[in-house]
């Protein structure tokens, strides 16, 4: 059963919760079906459902479980899609071992909104906890 949410917001916050727990589970169950693309840092386009998800379970399966602070830079909705621009900043202790830019789009359908791209670049790397508040 897929899961489905009544907002991009909580789409978003239970995809990092996810991304957090490297709970593969969870991540598939929020991409909508079709032809979803995802793009992870440094890599190429991944398409379809089936392999966005076999490729966030490879990365949690060999990944200990990140510290990911996450800040909406910006917002565009309309009433069947929502894009937003997402700072992620990924922690290792009080290390702070990347930042990545990413664009998440999420689609209304009948059942709910969910993820249809996950497009993520790094910017910078080791920094001290201090950015997001």
């Amino acid at each position: 059963m897929k899961i489905t949410y009544q907002t991009p917001d909580e789409v978003e916050a239970v995809f990092y919760e996810a991304f957090g727990f490297c709970d593969a589970e969870v991540m598939a169950a929020l991409w909508a079906d079709g032809d979803v693309v995802c793009v992870h840092p440094g890599s190429g386009a991944v398409v379809g459902h089936t392999e966005v998800s076999r490729s966030w379970a490879h990365i949690f399966a060999n990944a200990q479980r990140p510290q990911i602070r996450f800040k909406v830079a910006k917002r565009s909705h309309s009433t069947e899609l929502a894009v937003h621009i997402v700072t992620e900043e990924i922690y290792s202790g009080d290390e702070l071992a990347a930042v990545v830019l990413a664009t998440n789009v999420y689609q209304k359908f009948a059942s709910g909104w969910l993820m249809v791209e996950h497009h993520a670049s790094l910017v910078q790397s080791g920094r001290k906890r201090e950015t997001l508040q």
